[in-house]
């Protein structure tokens, strides 16, 4: 549900655009005004998850979600459409912030492999998003219904969440404004925070624009703009799935390192795929190259930061949160102004960019092992 509510404005982004007649930055803008709650939200949710257990966040998390996309269907305005996607920034942060702190939870010792199979949920969410929305829009349903579709099934899940019973956690008498202090004056959190900003940056340009470009530049098909998103994620989900299997035999820094090096090169070339199937193949190389980055990330970090691991994954999560709301709009501006074929050259930048953070890691990982 926390990708459905992702994903569903991309995926409907081109007729959203249609209603209200917006432009790429205001498209792009949507997705930094459902970021700002959802940032607020994740400094919160540590402090009350310390407090009161997180069950009763993420179930409140789903409550919240199925409210602001009932508002989204409704909306009448631009800025009420802002005010709506707000809101799912809410439920949004409390279930983002929360999740992966509990596989941790559940699989302390075996995190790297753990975090790397929930996350591929994620991104089977966003196929299976992709498809079932790009197939409703492409018969001729009206993206209100949608959104409204997919309120009722955070509905549902906050339902469940209600019944399920959860591990007991362990109380930290420490307050959290002590904990969260000891973790940002921390050396190491800042390249650990720069890495998943980063990825988070990576994940969200694709995901966000897969759709919009394809209809730009290739097709003009609701069906084959969407798929190219079922594409992303379907790759993604299966990089991850991967990626935790090999976790447990490879070094998790040469799996990033040489994931961004298969990303920079495929992003390199993605602008230049005039054929909608030679595009879907680069995109779904993408896939492969972006699945492993966040959740290895946050192992790797938790690893080597011996901190609260609930709060440095908060934390963390805030800073990859803050590049995956930013790099859409900043996309988009671009896309007004020079096209949005320029826009997607950002993201070779992007991978760059994180290989040489993982490289100053490895650095900073080998001088304290000595």
């Amino acid at each position: 549900m926390l990708a459905t509510s992702s994903v569903i404005t991309p995926i409907c982004l081109p007729e959203i655009s249609r209603t209200f007649s917006t432009s790429h930055a205001e498209g792009g803008g949507l997705e930094t005004a459902r970021t700002f709650f959802l940032l607020i939200v994740f400094i919160i949710a540590g402090a009350f998850a310390q407090r009161w257990g997180k069950k009763r966040f993420i179930t409140m998390g789903h409550y919240f979600l199925a409210a602001g996309l009932l508002l989204i269907s409704f909306s009448q305005s631009y800025s009420m459409l802002v005010f709506s996607l707000m809101v799912t920034g809410i439920g949004g942060g409390f279930i983002e912030a929360l999740i992966n702190p509990m596989i941790v939870d559940i699989n302390s010792k075996k995190s790297g492999k753990y975090l790397n199979i929930t996350n591929a949920f994620f991104s089977i969410g966003v196929l299976l998003s992709a498809f079932i929305f790009g197939e409703l829009l492409t018969s001729g349903y009206s993206w209100r219904i949608i959104f409204r579709f997919a309120s009722a099934g955070a509905f549902l899940m906050g339902n469940i969440f209600n019944i399920l019973h959860f591990p007991i956690e362990e109380k930290n008498n420490t307050a959290a404004w002590q904990l969260y202090k000891r973790i940002l004056v921390n050396s190491g959190f800042s390249i650990f925070a720069v890495a998943i900003f980063i990825a988070g940056g990576i994940e969200s340009a694709f995901t966000f624009w897969s759709r919009s470009y394809v209809e730009t530049y290739l097709t003009n098909s609701p069906r084959a703009s969407a798929i190219a998103v079922v594409i992303f994620a379907a790759t993604m989900a299966a990089g991850r799935l991967m990626a935790g299997k090999l976790s447990t035999k490879l070094n998790l820094k040469k799996i990033m390192i040489g994931s961004s090096l298969l990303g920079v090169i495929v992003s390199a070339i993605l602008p230049f795929a005039n054929d909608l199937i030679w595009f879907y193949f680069f995109l779904a190389l993408a896939g492969i190259a972006a699945a492993c980055l966040w959740p290895t990330i946050l192992t790797e970090a938790t690893s080597y930061l011996k901190v609260d691991s609930t709060l440095l994954i908060i934390l963390l999560g805030f800073s990859g949160i803050v590049g995956y709301g930013i790099t859409p709009w900043i996309m988009g501006r671009i896309g007004d102004s020079a096209g949005l074929k320029i826009g997607f050259y950002i993201i070779p930048c992007l991978f760059i960019g994180l290989i040489i953070v993982l490289l100053i890691e490895s650095r900073m990982s080998h001088n304290k092992s000595k």
